[in-house]
C-alpha cells in the first residue's frame, strides 16, 4: 500500500500547494488587516446587532479582539473550504481512476481493493492535516509578527475541530466515490451537498429547529468560536465527528470490495 500512498501524494502535491497558498493568502489578509481597521469597537457593535442566528453561524465573539476577528474572517468558514477540497479530491483520487480505467492496471498489481481505498483515505487525511497545520503555524507566526500575542492553544483546538469536520466529510465523499464512477458527476454531487449542508445549518438556526435535528448536520458540530475565546471544545461533538469519520471510511472499504468494476 505504501507505493500507492507515495504515488498519490506526489500526484496531488501541486493541487494541495495551490489550495494551501490560497488559504494562507486569505489568512495573510485577515492578520494584516486587523490593525488597519479604523474603529474596531464600532465594528464589534455592528456585529452584535446582527441576527443571533447569523452570529451563531460565525461565532459569538468580540470582533474588536484579534482572535475574534480571525474567527469571523477566517476560521469560521475554513471547514467549508476544506470540504470543497475534499469533494474535489475524492472525485480525482477515486472516481477518475474508475472512469479512466486506470484502476484495471492498479488492481492488476499485487494490490487489493482495500489497499487502494485505504491509500486514498490516508493521503486525503494527510492533505487536510497539512492545510490545517500550515494555517496554525501561519497564525502563530503571523500574529506575533504584527506585534500581537498569539493564542496558540486556541488556534490548535479550532483547527483540530476543522480537521475532524472536514475529515468526516471527506470520508463520506470517498464513500460516495466508491459507487459513482464519473469524476465530473461526483464533483457536482459533493459540491452541492457541501453547500446544502452548510446552508441547512444556518437555516435550522434561524428556524429554531430542535437540537436533535440540528445534530444531523455536520457543520453543527463546528465549535471554533468556543475554542477561539478560550472556552475549549465540547467533547461529544468531537467524538461524534471522529466516529463518523471511522464509519464512513469503513463503509468505503466495504462497498468498494463488494462492487463490480
Amino acid at each position: 500500500m505504501t507505493p500507492l500512498v507515495l504515488d498519490l501524494a506526489a500526484r496531488t502535491r501541486a493541487a494541495l500547494g495551490w489550495w494551501m497558498l490560497g488559504i494562507l493568502a486569505m489568512a495573510t489578509y485577515v492578520v494584516v488587516a486587523y490593525d488597519t481597521m479604523v474603529d474596531l469597537d464600532a465594528l464589534s457593535e455592528l456585529y452584535e446587532s446582527y441576527p443571533p442566528a447569523l452570529r451563531q453561524l460565525f461565532g459569538e465573539v468580540d470582533l474588536s479582539t484579534m482572535d475574534g476577528w480571525i474567527q469571523v474572517e477566517l476560521v469560521s468558514y475554513l471547514p467549508l473550504l476544506l470540504a470543497i477540497y475534499g469533494g474535489i479530491y475524492a472525485a480525482g483520487a477515486v472516481s477518475r481512476e474508475t472512469e479512466q480505467r486506470t484502476i484495471d492496471f492498479i488492481l492488476g498489481l499485487p494490490v487489493s481493493r482495500t489497499d487502494f481505498i485505504a491509500s486514498r483515505i490516508i493521503v486525503g487525511l494527510l492533505n487536510l492535516f497539512s492545510i490545517c497545520l500550515a494555517v496554525f503555524l501561519f497564525l502563530v507566526i503571523g500574529v506575533a509578527l504584527v506585534g500581537r500575542t498569539p493564542s496558540a492553544g486556541n488556534y490548535a483546538l479550532a483547527l483540530l475541530n476543522a480537521f475532524l469536520l472536514s475529515g468526516a466529510l471527506l470520508m463520506a465523499y470517498v464513500a460516495i466515490a466508491t459507487v459513482v464512477d464519473e469524476q465530473s458527476r461526483l464533483t457536482g454531487i459533493t459540491l452541492g451537498l457541501t453547500f446544502v449542508l452548510y446552508i441547512l445549518t444556518a437555516a435550522f438556526q434561524v428556524a429554531d429547529v430542535p437540537d436533535v435535528v440540528r445534530w444531523l448536520t455536520p457543520f453543527e458540530h463546528y465549535h471554533s468560536a468556543q475554542a477561539m475565546t478560550g472556552e475549549g471544545l465540547p467533547a461529544l461533538p468531537m467524538v461524534a465527528l471522529a466516529a463518523a469519520m471511522t464509519l464512513a471510511a469503513a463503509a468505503s472499504v466495504y462497498w468498494y470490495n463488494r462492487r463490480d468494476l
